[in-house]
């Protein structure tokens, strides 16, 4: 096993070094990738080491802060996660900016390739190649091999309506770990065990759950089931709490039944209970109200006899928690614990 630094670039709310901002933020999305990143290289096995600087500097005071946690450790290698600026087109041309990773010299060509190759395929961007600087900081002056990802254009809708900052950073750690992939390859490292479960039809046999949730600011990318097509299997951002959840069964409702859930807030009590994703009293199609940290779920699988709603929780401070089957079962009968934000879902019938 080897050992890697891993940061994001820029510090989100220091004086002149923020990053590019544009239809995206670099200094959000980056460190969204960045922490992707560390969790597949560690599921794998690896040591990784944060190098991001989160406190209030310059630019200046920025990169030296990057540089000197890098030279701290011995490591394989130095990666530097940035998004790029430059295109300035907020309309889309159908034109997209791309990806490129620079080095300082060629002895990271084939680590820079791969991980061009990955981004391009997997997001669906133009490859701009690897290229080389001896003037980035970050390269020319960590004592490691250093490499530094310019995964897309923060100014370029293109760019940004394929944006998934998941399947980007499963692309990079492919890269680094030396693995090619495919437009086709489904990015599914998994951190723990689940059970098998069925992906397609909507059948009585085979019923197909969607739920997406709402976390640092907004509505995160549909996810059906657990593990099938969308990255690891989860909704939420790991490490960010989640504020609302909504999610329905797919199918006619005399096939697949109707999803019902409820959520608790952090330290609080528990919102009102929700019909897969139809409007409430109150206009709202979710659980949570998008303001409070979620410490608890429950679900229940209504009008389906014989198959049940399977759920759990992913916790900051206490990881991946129990399996729990439906409404009433498992600990207290909910998922989640007292106390500990959720940051991600996983779901199946």
């Amino acid at each position: 096993m080897a050992s890697y630094n891993i940061h994001a670039g820029h510090c989100p709310q220091g004086n002149g070094a923020s990053g590019a901002v544009g239809i995206l933020k670099e200094s959000v999305e980056d460190r969204l990738v960045k922490d992707e990143v560390i969790r597949l290289l560690r599921n794998e096995g690896h040591t990784v080491y944060d190098c991001t600087v989160n406190y209030n500097t310059t630019q200046t005071g920025c990169l030296r802060g990057i540089v000197n946690m890098c030279n701290q450790h011995t490591v394989a290698l130095d990666v530097s996660i940035h998004l790029n600026s430059g295109r300035n087109d907020y309309s889309g041309d159908g034109s997209t900016g791309g990806t490129e990773v620079f080095n300082y010299d060629t002895r990271t060509k084939a680590i820079s390739d791969r991980i061009c190759h990955n981004i391009s395929s997997t997001l669906g961007i133009r490859n701009r190649g690897t290229k080389y600087s001896k003037n980035l900081y970050v390269l020319n002056s960590t004592k490691n091999l250093a490499i530094l990802i310019e995964c897309c254009f923060v100014d370029d809708k293109d760019d940004t309506d394929r944006w998934d900052y998941r399947k980007c950073a499963q692309a990079i750690v492919e890269g680094i770990l030396g693995r090619t992939i495919s437009p086709s390859s489904s990015s599914s490292n998994t951190s723990v065990s689940a059970p098998t479960i069925s992906s397609n039809s909507g059948t009585s046999s085979e019923i197909q759950v969607k739920y997406q949730a709402y976390a640092n600011g907004r509505w995160w990318a549909d996810i059906t089931n657990y593990n099938t097509s969308n990255s690891d299997g989860y909704a939420g951002v790991i490490g960010v709490p989640i504020m609302a959840l909504r999610a329905n069964t797919v199918g006619k409702p005399e096939v697949c039944g109707y999803l019902e859930y409820r959520a608790h807030s952090l330290n609080g009590g528990w919102f009102n209970w929700q019909r897969d994703r139809q409007k409430d009293s109150a206009g709202e199609n979710f659980a949570g109200n998008c303001r409070t940290k979620l410490d608890g779920l429950q679900m229940r699988l209504i009008s389906c006899p014989g198959h049940d709603v399977h759920y759990r929780v992913h916790t900051i401070g206490k990881g991946w928690l129990p399996w729990v089957t439906g409404y009433g079962s498992g600990a207290d009968g909910y998922a989640g614990w007292y106390g500990y934000p959720i940051d991600a879902v996983q779901i199946y019938v």
